[in-house]
């Protein structure tokens, strides 16, 4: 009883710590934690889909438009939508990919946009995403490799 007492502030602080740990462990708060699986898709490139490609996929195609100044190259189809990135974890727009039964195709100018907005809505569990682009090299270094100068004092003069 002695030495409860003399540790029962440490026991306060680091039980309720425990606790509080567990539960963040063990909770995934909407999101999938396994950064391994949820990049082998990116490394492989199966979740890029060519617009040629896409009579292949099976069921209702859902295209989601990610910025305005694409808005208007697709026709205004009942399956397309324009979702702007800042809203794409809203409720409604997370209930309406998870009730869609076919695959879901996320398009925008800037294919950096449509992988951070795949990989967001994938670790939320929705199933069946693709980011449509005919770019499936966006990857490679498009420029020649050029050393700072400033960083080696070799190369200065």
């Amino acid at each position: 009883m002695k030495i409860l007492k003399k540790y029962i502030i440490v026991i306060a602080i680091a039980l309720p710590a425990l606790i509080l740990i567990t539960i963040k462990t063990f909770s995934t708060a909407g999101f999938k934690y396994d950064a391994k699986r949820w990049s082998m898709p990116s490394f492989s490139c199966s979740n890029l889909m060519n617009t040629s490609d896409t009579g292949s996929l099976q069921g209702e195609k859902l295209l989601i438009i990610l910025d305005k100044a694409t808005a208007g190259k697709f026709d205004k189809s009942a399956l397309t939508m324009m979702i702007p990135p800042n809203a794409i974890l809203k409720r409604q727009y997370l209930k309406l990919m998870r009730e869609h039964k076919g695959p879901i195709l996320l398009f925008s100018a800037d294919p950096a946009l449509s992988a951070r907005i795949w990989m967001i809505i994938s670790q939320t569990g929705v199933k069946n995403i693709y980011i449509l682009t005919n770019d499936r090299d966006n990857e490679i270094f498009k420029y020649k490799f050029r050393p700072d100068t400033l960083a080696r004092p070799e190369f200065t003069n």
